[in-house]
């Protein structure tokens, strides 16, 4: 394989998806894997297949996606790390949802929650088995969905957000009418839930408490040895709205009454291996040594950073949050936390508490200077993550200053620092993008103001408004999608 055609081609595709051209990226990429003569090194070839895998994802072909996770390579034998392909795994679970197979999205979970599990991430397991009991119950496969639900009760101890989540589903499968053997471990639970403060939790425990026929106390045996035993369909007693697609990057909802994204669909697994048909070597954990460039952050907080966006990206805020805290435990527990971790998980954490409509999180994470995330301001803040992030979260403090019930003028003296930073941006790395950012700029004006502000409070707005020179319509807060986990702009 020529080698400089393959970096090219990895730098193409790379580029392609980052820019939301997915399907110009998945046909770059299938070409040049088809014009192959010859088998590439392991690693490389991982490389293609794994970015394939992503290519044809974000593209929407779910099937092509799923077919890779579940059979692997066709032609040549790959080595992709156990991270990525762990990665690859729980994004199936999605491919296969979105196809209604559920027994497909099963057989994903498991292979990714073997993968974490092997590797010793606890906390990816759990992640893993809250994406798939997620995934599954959005399509109604309730009875499928409970069995992650126990292994999050089970193992979650420790991580709170994760058990909580497992009761909550619980309480789903029951209401669903599928769970009926799961009453005797919701009712056991009621101690610990009591004790808790988190959304999932209090779901759970209200509904133990005024769902007709569990009000009586009863005893419980909780199959310690078999978390993933026989579970049941469940229903949503929040009754969330249906899915529907999302909207662009630039196009995020507004906290404060825009408009409203919905979550993909999601799908189902794959058959079993041919046995002439090539499988992953689950060797090495490298990634492609194109050219000596930045040290990389842990691939595994990399990956579990990647499934953090993921959930945002399907509209799942709240699940988010928690992966994008317990991303934060992992990294402060290794004694030595990366900065753009922790800055890109203080990101992610700020933006999924907005978009779960728990502002006030927000602001407590934000203002918090003795919690782990005062690291992660601290890196957005400081140039440890690329300045794709530091805009967005530029956008993030622009929003929070506007709501302060403070001095107003300091408050316009901060978010007009921040927005003419962030439209100066634009104007050189995304002209379209402009217009967006001055009329958040304006809204948040108009907040803090209860109102329009007089002329001596939006002269630097006007400024901007005249040097566009064009009209801009009221619409939604501008957000934006974050930067790729890696360090490749120093």
């Amino acid at each position: 394989m020529d080698r400089n055609a393959f970096v090219e081609v990895m730098n193409d595709a790379s580029g392609m998806l980052e820019a939301g051209l997915a399907e110009e990226a998945l046909a770059r990429l299938t070409a040049f894997d088809d014009g192959l003569d010859a088998a590439p090194e392991p690693k490389d070839y991982g490389w293609i297949v794994s970015y394939r895998f992503r290519a044809a994802f974000a593209a929407g072909d779910y099937a092509q996606a799923l077919h890779i996770a579940e059979r692997g390579p066709a032609r040549y034998p790959a080595d992709i790390p156990p991270a990525t392909l762990a990665t690859m795994y729980s994004m199936a679970v999605e491919a296969a949802t979105q196809q209604d197979l559920p027994d497909s999205a099963v057989v994903m979970a498991d292979r990714c929650i073997e993968l974490r599990r092997a590797h010793g991430e606890h906390a990816e397991v759990l992640m893993a088995a809250m994406t798939a009991c997620t995934l599954l119950g959005d399509i109604e496969r309730h009875d499928l969905a409970s069995r992650y639900a126990q292994l999050l009760i089970t193992e979650g101890v420790g991580h709170d957000d994760y058990r909580g989540y497992g009761y909550y589903a619980l309480c789903a499968a029951i209401e669903s009418g599928v769970g009926s053997h799961l009453v005797e471990t919701l009712r056991a639970g009621r101690e610990w839930l009591e004790s808790q403060d988190n959304e999932f939790a209090r779901v759970a425990l209200e509904y133990l408490e005024t769902a007709p026929g569990l009000r009586e106390p009863l005893a419980v045996n909780l199959d310690l040895a078999d978390p993933l035993g026989n579970g049941s369909p469940l229903t949503d007693p929040l009754n969330s709205p249906d899915p529907a697609n999302l909207p662009e990057p630039t196009g995020l909802p507004d906290p404060r009454g825009g408009p409203d994204p919905r979550v993909n669909g999601l799908a189902s697994l794959p058959p079993a291996l041919d046995a002439m048909q090539t499988q992953y070597l689950r060797v090495g954990d490298g990634a492609p040594h194109t050219a000596a460039g930045p040290q990389q952050p842990p691939a595994a907080q990399l990956a579990g950073g990647e499934t953090a966006d993921a959930l945002m990206d399907a509209n799942r805020p709240g699940i988010a949050a928690a992966a994008y805290r317990a991303l934060i435990d992992d990294a402060v527990g290794t004694g030595q936390p990366d900065p753009l971790i922790m800055g890109k998980a203080t990101l992610g954490l700020l933006t999924a508490l907005i978009f779960d409509n728990r502002v006030g999180e927000a602001h407590a994470v934000w203002i918090d200077e003795h919690g782990p995330t005062y690291l992660g301001i601290w890196s957005l803040e400081n140039g440890q993550t690329s300045t794709h992030d530091a805009i967005a979260y530029n956008l993030v403090a622009a929003f929070l200053h506007s709501l302060s019930t403070g001095d107003p003028q300091a408050a316009t003296r901060a978010v007009d620092s921040l927005m003419t930073r962030n439209v100066e941006w634009a104007y050189e790395n995304d002209p379209p993008a402009v217009p967006a950012m001055i009329n958040s700029w304006r809204r948040h004006l108009l907040e803090i103001h209860n109102g329009e502000p007089a002329p001596e409070f939006r002269w630097q707005l006007t400024q901007a408004e005249q040097r566009w020179g064009h009209p801009i319509p009221e619409a939604g807060l501008y957000w934006m999608r974050p930067y790729r986990w890696v360090v490749d702009w120093v």
